[in-house]
């Protein structure tokens, strides 16, 4: 199946540059002019506000105060009823009506109608909790209760696991519904890594997924993270393995687990790291260390910032006033009234002539300033100037954008009509060129090649016809290295990077061009690298992808920053999406 995939991706890019070879003589304008790159669709639905389509293909879209979802085909599957719908999660989402609360599936079904007091998400497998009131029960993908509300408290799924609460007492459900633990334990911690640190009585101990009780010789222990398990004894923190064998002495006041190489520890107001056989990576001489993405973690001191790696090497020191998370291996920073952002190694871009810098999409970020948007690259340059009224990110390739097409003075007005005759949406690619031009009143963002706009209350379905969806593969390897081969050499120069000794792309940024998120759209930090002149590695994430998760790796060629061969011709549709999916 993987070398299945592989020679999928390969054989589709190879026919895809071929196919360019004879549309590429046009400029970007014309292409972008181009009728066949979209198609629009009047619905013949009126709405007041529309949303992008999620990942499994459908939309909300609100009407007269209340939400209905529509496909990618433009077909209601639910009529507008419901005052919220919450995003959907394992195939299903919330619905609810006042204070009442129920579920639907993603075929648009109604499961329950709204009655429930409150419900938590629903596991792979299709249950959710469900408060009736006063107590906490089980029902199924069917509505129906399988468990009976008997519980206090029943909290949300953790690895597959959720923790119950009867009368101060613990227990656990698996994913399917089942009792592997009545509400017998004293105190408890979420399942990771299939075992959850349970007390009853005096002793700890570890439960694993059958709800075997394993005892530990301790005062007190948490549930294991990287094989290792926080024990704590003489009031003092260290670690063990899940056998309960030392690894760690106990001789701190704190520890967490940051990654399988380091250890946060503090012996007193301050904290440090170490690794796991108690060397020191970090000196106990910081406010705070809080993980981030991937490996990557901030520390604080003296109010200010810094970053270092999975290693525990310090890459920035501590100098910002603010970090945002990472994405797409960048970070938006703050010092004092300046903007700017870090890369994974530390190089820091900033930019002061930006009232705000908003995260990194598709190599390119959102900037403000005088109250109008543009965007940047990751060199901090402006590649599309900020002329916009009002903007969204870039999503396969392309943007929403607001502008003024018409009046001058249109700020200063309080007149509601005038400025709606004179603000509209339309879509450009990452050379600002006019992808639908500027005449709509609301507009959502693409995703799965279709994006929903709204032109004087009348809903539209948007398609965009130069996209390409490949069959997707399950694998079993959480650290995949997936390779991209195209049908000749790219046109940018392959250079060796001196320190990493692999063939690097000094020219060209991978993430402008590929990205993998996961089922909710969150990105992935993964790594690239040329294996040769043809042939784009992607290297997984730092801890490897996720078991029962679905990704999708998005190949763009649009604009400026494009895939073009040593002929001069580019990648052939513009988007090319790709799913694969972890298993046990």
């Amino acid at each position: 199946m993987k070398s299945f995939f592989n020679k999928c991706c390969s054989l589709v890019l190879t026919s895809l540059f071929i196919l360019s070879y004879t549309s590429f003589q046009n400029s970007h304008e014309a292409l972008a002019a181009n009728s066949n790159k979209y198609s629009i669709t009047d619905l013949n639905l009126s709405a007041d506000n529309i949303y992008a389509f999620e990942n499994n293909g459908l939309a909300k879209f609100k009407k007269d105060g209340v939400y209905g979802i529509l496909d990618t085909n433009g077909t209601v599957i639910l009529t507008p009823q419901f005052t919220s719908i919450s995003s959907f999660k394992n195939g299903y989402a919330k619905v609810s009506k006042g204070s009442k609360v129920g579920v639907i599936n993603s075929k648009g079904e109604i499961i329950t109608q709204p009655q429930f007091k409150d419900m938590g998400d629903f596991s792979k497998e299709g249950v959710a909790a469900v408060n009736t009131g006063s107590n906490w029960g089980i029902i199924n993908r069917f509505g129906n209760m399988v468990i009976e509300p008997k519980f206090d408290t029943a909290y949300n799924f953790e690895d597959g696991f959720m923790m119950i609460k009867k009368d101060n007492k613990f227990g656990f459900l698996d994913s399917r519904g089942n009792i592997i633990s009545d509400c017998i334990y004293d105190n408890a911690y979420n399942f990771q890594e299939n075992y959850a640190a349970v007390k009853k009585g005096t002793s700890w101990g570890l439960i694993n997924d059958k709800g075997t009780f394993i005892p530990f010789n301790f005062e007190e222990i948490r549930s294991p993270s990287q094989g290792m398990v926080p024990i704590k004894q003489n009031n003092k923190w260290g670690l063990s393995d899940i056998n309960g064998t030392i690894i760690l002495k106990p001789d701190y006041k704190y520890i967490s687990i940051l990654n399988k190489n380091l250890i946060k520890v503090s012996s007193g107001g301050k904290y440090g790291i170490i690794d796991k056989e108690g060397n020191t990576i970090l000196s106990m001489d910081y406010d705070s260390i809080i993980p981030n993405e991937d490996g990557i973690s901030l520390i604080y001191k003296n109010k200010k910032y810094g970053v270092i790696d999975s290693s525990g090497k310090i890459i920035v020191q501590p100098k910002f006033d603010w970090i945002d998370n990472y994405k797409e291996g960048k970070a938006i920073t703050k010092l004092g009234s300046t903007y700017g952002f870090i890369d994974a190694k530390g190089k820091s871009t900033s930019k002061s002539q930006f009232n705000r810098i908003y995260a990194f999409s598709e190599g390119l970020a959102r900037v403000q300033k005088d109250n109008k948007f543009g965007f940047i690259n990751d060199s901090g340059d402006i590649v599309i100037e900020p002329i916009f009224n009002s903007a969204y990110d870039f999503n396969e390739g392309y943007a929403a954008v607001e502008k003024n097409t018409g009046s001058s003075n249109i700020e200063d007005s309080d007149d509601t009509s005038f400025i709606k005759k004179h603000l509209k949406w339309g879509y450009i690619d990452r050379q600002n060129s006019t992808f639908i031009s500027y005449d709509f009143n609301s507009v959502s963002s693409f995703n799965n090649g279709c994006a929903l706009i709204i032109k004087e209350g009348r809903c539209s379905l948007v398609k965009n016809s130069h996209i390409k969806f490949i069959p997707g593969s399950t694998i079993t390897d959480p650290f995949k290295i997936w390779k991209i081969k195209f049908s000749k050499s790219l046109k940018d120069k392959i250079t060796k990077d001196p320190d990493d000794e692999v063939l690097n792309n000094m020219d060209m940024t991978m993430t402008d061009n590929i990205k993998v998120t996961d089922s909710s759209g969150k990105y992935k930090n993964v790594s690239f690298t040329f294996e040769s002149p043809d042939t784009i590695v992607i290297n997984p994430p730092y801890n490897g992808y996720e078991a029962d998760e679905t990704y999708t790796i998005t190949v763009l060629s649009n604009g400026k920053y494009t895939f073009r061969d040593t002929d001069g011709n580019t990648l052939k549709p513009s988007v090319i999406k790709i799913p694969f999916s972890i298993t046990n």
